[in-house]
């Protein structure tokens, strides 16, 4: 259940205890909500909990902080063939960027889909801002529901993307810009969690993949892309689509200014 902060412009979100951590969310002893709030209630927060309504307190003094571990680039002559991987796993998925069913409708977001990754990958080879930009505010709100493919195609390319150290930072304020210029076409929801992960802020489960790519730990990392693929109808397949490009690129880009010291 999300609880809107309108000063922030925002979501804090209330998450059942089989859900995994994410920024901006604390996970409650309930499995449904619905049955305890309602659309409208009044969110009050205080540093020690957060009142909904009348009737409700969520406590936070049994609550644990998730601090996830810093995470940096380290090395990429693997990224390639994790995209590969990657690629492999989502191929036959319910992904958009995969159709291939009788509707028109939908064939013709797949088109757009691969037409505007394909401009937003070439400007991202070749350094042009302007056609990134482009391309990047094409792809915002294309697709359907909450989290339209195109913006869950670009959280997964900026959570890789925008690593500490890696080459793709050099891209940081541009898709700044464009997460800024396209909010308006998409979802509130949707807008923020491309804004996160822009800033490197994402749920557990994307956090612990990034890491083990940095340990070179594959024997684990098929196990944690299914569980991102799990993520929504489609949104993690299409998050993981666009992790794929962002590693082929970082992979492309040659894997300069690497840290060696991040641990």
């Amino acid at each position: 259940m999300n609880l809107f902060i309108p000063e922030q412009n925002t979501l804090y979100t209330l998450l059942s205890p089989s859900c995994d951590n994410a920024p901006n969310s604390c996970r409650i002893a309930l499995e449904h909500c619905d049955k305890f709030f309602r659309p409208g209630e009044q969110v009050i927060f205080y540093k020690r909990g957060i009142t909904v309504g009348h009737d409700k307190f969520i406590d936070f003094s049994r609550c644990k902080p998730w601090l996830p571990d810093a995470l940096c680039f380290k090395d990429s002559r693997r990224w390639q063939s994790i995209a590969d991987l990657i690629n492999e796993s989502i191929k036959d998925s319910a992904s958009l960027f995969y159709y291939q069913g009788p509707n028109a409708f939908y064939q013709e977001i797949a088109r757009l889909l691969q037409v505007y990754r394909g401009d937003l990958l070439q400007s991202l080879k070749i350094g042009d801002d302007t056609a990134i930009t482009t391309a990047g505010i094409n792809l915002i709100g294309l697709g359907i529901g909450l989290t339209p493919t195109g913006d869950d195609y670009l959280t997964g390319l900026s959570a890789i993307l925008f690593i500490p150290d890696s080459p793709g930072r050099r891209y940081l304020d541009v898709f700044i810009d464009i997460q800024e210029s396209g909010k308006e076409k998409t979802t509130l929801l949707s807008a923020i969690t491309l804004r996160e992960a822009i800033s490197q802020r994402y749920r557990e489960v994307i956090h612990r993949f990034i890491f083990q790519i940095n340990q070179n730990d594959s024997q684990n990392i098929q196990q944690v892309i299914n569980e991102i693929k799990r993520i929504g109808s489609s949104s993690g397949c299409d998050m993981l689509y666009g992790m794929a490009d962002a590693l082929a690129l970082t992979a492309y880009f040659g894997g300069k200014n690497v840290n060696q010291d991040c641990d």
